[in-house]
Parts: structure tokens; sequence; C-alpha cells
């Protein structure tokens, strides 16, 4: 089986060495290959990619600073022709086997699907901060996913049935997150998304994060009340409408109808007050259920 291992860069001297060679120390039954894509460092991280590509250890490129959703999509658009992909984040830590276990979980899978585990939370030192991720298992659902997805991508794996999906298409005009837009794109295919409970890898926190788990009560607190009161950049709405650009032929009616009204609903009331009040998508946790339905409600999602 070849597997490509996408990894986007940006600024990451401090980690990347160590998060390169866990990737590379991967074991099991594939091969590998290591793409990263520079996002326009301005620190020794490209000195550092180029020293692993002379020896012959990852091919990388460069270009203009895409922001990590779309350097990720890019990277995908970059690398056609392997049975699997694999998202890496540069600053994290892979256990030797995170692969070969994410393989396992894809392998007799028919159609689109997207496997993902728990992951360890550490410290910058990869000191364990005494919990993982994902405390229950995410909901795994179109609707929910759709409108409150918390899988991280960095433990993501997808088969190449999705991938060719993807692949197929250009660049989407709008990207909330290249994680995010792929289990979207994955589940209005009736696709599978699969979960593994136990952790492969060390999620680093360590201030730098560009997304990360807050994992304090008033981290969590503020991360809440900035998601309810604060519009996104891309907000799920925009992401939702390049799905459809991309994909108006979807199969699944029902499903088309949902991604065209969560599409829409920044521009109408009457629709936001659907969307908040909607029992198609479920959340883990009252928490993230007031946060996201009052975000709907607001038009800040």
């Amino acid at each position: 089986m070849k597997l490509a291992v996408l990894l986007s860069s940006y600024n990451g001297e401090k980690f990347i060495k160590e998060q390169i060679d866990s990737i590379l120390a991967q074991e099991g039954d594939f091969a590998l290959d290591l793409w990263v894509r520079d996002d326009g460092s301005t620190d020794s991280t490209r000195d550092i990619l180029e020293e692993y590509a002379r020896a012959g250890k990852l091919h990388w490129y460069t270009g203009e600073n895409l922001k990590p959703a779309k350097s990720f999509m890019d990277l995908l658009l970059h690398c056609p022709g392997y049975d699997y992909y694999a998202f890496a984040d540069q600053d994290d830590y892979w256990h030797p086997n995170k692969i070969q276990i994410g393989l396992d979980l894809l392998k007799d899978i028919d159609g689109p699907a997207i496997s993902f585990a728990n992951a360890r939370l550490v410290d910058g030192n990869l000191q364990s901060l005494g919990r993982n991720v994902y405390k229950n298992p995410p909901r795994r659902d179109f609707y929910s996913l759709l409108c409150g997805s918390n899988i991280i991508g960095c433990t993501m794996m997808l088969n190449s049935t999705l991938a060719c999906m993807a692949q197929e298409k250009p660049m989407p005009k709008e990207l909330f997150m290249h994680d995010y837009y792929l289990l979207n794109l994955c589940t209005l295919y009736d696709g599978t998304v699969v979960y593994d409970e136990n952790p492969h890898m060390d999620y680093r926190q360590h201030g730098g994060n560009v997304i990360g788990a807050k994992w304090t009560k008033w981290d969590a607190l503020k991360d809440r009340i900035r998601r309810i009161t604060k519009p996104m950049k891309v907000s799920i709405a925009t992401q939702s409408q390049s799905l459809l650009e991309l994909y108006p032929d979807a199969p699944n009616s029902e499903k088309l109808a949902f991604l065209q009204k969560v599409a829409g609903y920044r521009r109408n009331i009457f629709t936001a007050i659907s969307m908040a009040c909607s029992r198609k998508p479920h959340f883990n946790g009252k928490n993230m259920a007031v946060t996201i339905r009052l975000s709907f409600l607001l038009r800040n999602r």
C-alpha cells in the first residue's frame, strides 16, 4: 500500500524535526512518502526541510502563504496516486503504530472513508497534561459534522476514493478548514467515518498552535464566548456554498437540501432561527450545543 503523509509547515523550526522523525519511524506494512508544503516560513524551517530532502527522506515545495486550510488542500491536490493519505501538523509527535492502526480501520471499507483517533494532550516538552483530546466519541453523522465538527485533522486518514473525489475538483473558493471540508464531503456522499478511542499521537500544546485544545476551564469559556460573538472569517456557510458549487449532484437529496440551508442561513433571520433550533445535528455535550446554537442564531458561525 502506498501512503502519503501531508504536512503543512510554517515557522516550525522548534518542533518540526521531532515530528518528521516520528513520521519516518512509522512501523507497518506500507510504503510511506512524506510530502511537505511550506506556507511561507521566515525562520529556518525551509533549511531543515531541504536537509531531509537531500537525504531522500521527504519531498517538499513552497508557495504563497495560503494559511493552513488551503495549504493542506493544495498538498492533497498536488499528490495524486496514493492508496491512503494522512494529515500531519508540524509540532506533534506520532507513536510508531499510528499509521498502521489507521490503515487497519480503513482497509476493508468500500466507498469514501475517513479514520481518526484520540490524541494525548502534552506540553511543549511532550509531558502529559493528564488527559486526551476526546472524553467521549465525537459525532460522525453528516448533520452534526456540518454544523459543529470537533474532529482534529492531524489524527485523520482518508482512502483513495475520498481523495480522488477532492482531487478531481479545483481548490474550493472558501475553506473553513481542510479536515472539516473533507468530513463534510465524505458524509455528504454517505461515506464512512470510523473512530479509534485510543491515542496514537501526542498533540502538543505550546501556546503557538493555530488550533489547539482548550484544556483549562477558563480557556474553554473564553473560546465559547469568542465562537458565539465573533463572526468567522470563513464561515461554515461560505464553505458549504463551496461544497455545493463543486458537488451539486450529490445523490442524497435530504443532505443536499440541508447543505443548501446551511449555505444560505446568514442571509435570512428565519433560516438562522431554524438552524439554531434544528434537531438534525447533535453535539458532544451541553456546552458545545449552546455555543453552536447561539452562534447560528447570531449568524456568526
